[in-house]
């Protein structure tokens, strides 16, 4: 089990456009794969997310496209 803060989740799984705030994040804790709340802090079980959305798996396409992207050569 890695528990990630609600704001790293928020980082790591949206784009800044996209991410949602997090009190809207923290009102649907409980729809979140993973989401808990302990000792009134909020969490997010990457290993229970990512085993129901698959997130490692796009995490690896998306750096694997970028690592192709020739304008960031030498970047990454």
């Amino acid at each position: 089990m890695r528990l990630a803060r609600l704001s790293e989740f928020r980082r790591l799984v949206y784009t800044p456009e996209s991410a949602p705030r997090l009190e809207t994040l923290r009102a649907h804790i409980h729809e979140i794969p993973g989401g808990r709340v302990e000792l009134g802090r909020y969490y997010v079980d990457l290993d229970e997310y990512d085993h129901q959305t698959h997130l490692r798996h796009r995490i690896d396409q998306q750096r694997t496209a970028l690592a192709q992207d020739p304008l960031l050569e030498g970047l990454l």
